[in-house]
């Protein structure tokens, strides 16, 4: 695919776009402007405190879900992977259920291989136990075994899993996954109805993830502080929308390289893989005192979103438990969840959008944002 070659920023000149809408094939042509906030004015979002407390090292943010057949509990919400698994004492099929045949999903973090059933159905999500806020259709995997990869980091075989409940709500993870694309898995870009009695459409496809929860939907308020960063758009299933992975430059210890950026709130630590030329090792950790630039989502004037870690100094809030060094090929980076410390982040599906929030909770001695629009040059 050919690279985006124009960039926009404030004061730069603008340009209309057109982006595939999802739910029903239709376009919307972008505001031809550096407010892409704007575009949310008179819409909702609904508000979603994490069930856990803030982002923190030691736990995966969640949400309460409720599934048929069982009592609503939290789910752990993921960016790092697409479509909800649950154990069968969570989710007992019932009249709607759609069975979909035999399935899997690949965490390739940990290394563990959960499979089982599909089975497209309704999810409630809700604010807690008692506070449905959506609904919203999708395939479910209800898992009957867990295997592992060959060299999986944290896995361990097991047979009629119990208290499996994890929720995938990030893009471009198929591939990673070793799933297709053929039924909406993502609950947050995937509302059926909302417990307001709104209609459905007063949410725009997509979500804002704050250190504190997460927002279906999005708002003015919730984006005018965000540097937006245009996606380039890949082949999906109608109805499920999907977009390639968000442009990124990385410096290693002065060694640069471009490739793609994954914020992972499913795990602590970061993961990556590096430009030529570094002193990394790949399959080690990266050494204390190594230095790493984050430029999303490349080198600009002014830049758009940045931020950087030096390994070993703790005095960092973005910086994670570790930093591992990966045999991926290509440049990526998996920054892991200590990101949101520093950021909120927009997924915008519908329009094919991420969105980076300086939240003003850490020092610009570490990264900062320049709200407007960019896109790779």
């Amino acid at each position: 695919m050919a690279r985006v070659t124009r960039t926009l920023l404030a004061g730069s000149a603008a340009i209309a776009a057109t982006a595939a809408l999802a739910t029903g094939g239709y376009s919307q042509t972008e505001r031809p402007d550096q407010d892409r906030w704007r575009q949310y004015e008179g819409l909702t979002a609904l508000e979603i405190p994490f069930a856990n407390g803030p982002i923190s090292m030691e736990h995966v943010p969640q949400v309460w879900l409720k599934l048929n057949g069982a009592r609503p509990r939290w789910f752990g919400m993921d960016t790092g992977s697409t479509g909800i698994v649950t154990s069968a004492e969570h989710f007992a099929p019932g009249p709607g259920d759609v069975a979909q045949g035999p399935g899997r999903l690949v965490y390739n973090s940990s290394g563990r291989i959960l499979n089982g059933e599909h089975y497209l159905t309704d999810i409630v999500i809700q604010r807690d136990a008692h506070t449905p806020v959506a609904t919203a259709r999708v395939q479910v995997l209800r898992v009957t075994h867990i295997t592992c990869l060959e060299h999986a980091r944290d896995c361990r075989p097991e047979q009629n899993p119990r208290n499996v409940g994890f929720m995938g709500v990030g893009f471009d993870r198929d591939s990673a996954q070793g799933t297709t694309v053929s039924a909406p898995k993502n609950p947050f870009v995937s509302l059926t109805s909302l417990a307001s009695g709104q209609p459905v459409g007063h949410v725009r496809q997509g979500y804002v993830i704050t250190r504190n929860g997460v927002h279906l939907g999005m708002t003015p308020e919730l984006t005018r502080h965000m540097a937006f960063v245009k996606l380039t758009p890949k082949a999906h299933t109608p109805g499920v929308p999907d977009w390639n992975g968000a442009p990124l430059t990385i410096s290693v210890d002065g060694r640069e390289g471009r490739g793609t950026m994954l914020m992972d709130t499913g795990i602590n630590y970061m993961f990556l893989s590096p430009p030529a030329g570094t002193r990394l090792e790949r399959g080690h950790a990266a050494p204390e005192g190594t230095r790493i630039d984050l430029y999303m989502p490349d080198r600009q004037r002014p830049q758009p979103a940045h931020y950087h870690l030096t390994v070993g100094r703790r005095g960092n809030p973005l910086h994670p438990e570790k930093v591992e060094v990966v045999r991926d090929a290509g440049v990526f980076v998996n920054t892991g969840r200590m990101f949101l410390q520093g950021f909120d982040y927009l997924y915008d599906a519908a329009g094919g959008y991420v969105g980076y929030g300086w939240n003003g909770r850490v020092s610009h001695e570490y990264g900062g944002v320049t709200p407007g629009v960019s896109a790779a040059r």
